[in-house]
């Protein structure tokens, strides 16, 4: 008869709370995470200055007066710094994403990074001009 033997693979020890420390592609996809929040948290914001504006000048002019105290000014600031944080990993996890094909050749990592760049410009220009601040 044959002895079955109960065989137990190899586990390394990792911490359950701060497994994402040990390595800096862990940390910059958790950074970006991190950072989508801060994103859906000023989303959040503009919708309901969106609401404000909907419920008339006096509410609006409430709403502007408490986006430009100085806590929400603070604040705005550093959501717009993990809006920059999110913008980039995001542009630099496009071209593992989207692999374009150009003959036999793939087109330059690079260049699909300077494109997605190209674009988030000519879009913001084109936003600018038309709330009449450009």
């Amino acid at each position: 008869m044959s002895e079955t033997t109960v065989r137990k693979p190899y586990m390394r020890k990792m911490s359950k709370t701060c497994w994402f420390m040990t390595h800096a592609r862990f940390k910059s996809y958790m950074l970006h995470e991190v950072s989508a929040l801060f994103v859906g948290i000023y989303m959040c914001v503009l919708i309901g200055g969106l609401f404000r504006l909907a419920q008339g000048p006096e509410a609006w002019a409430n709403w502007m007066s408490t986006m430009t105290s100085w806590p929400m000014l603070i604040l705005s600031l550093i959501m717009f710094a993990f809006f920059i944080v999110h913008t980039v990993s995001w542009f630099q996890a496009v071209p593992q994403a989207m692999r374009i094909q150009q003959g036999e050749h793939f087109v330059p990592g690079k260049l699909i990074i300077g494109a997605h760049y190209v674009a988030l410009g000519v879009v913001s220009l084109f936003i600018l001009i038309l709330a009449g601040v450009a």
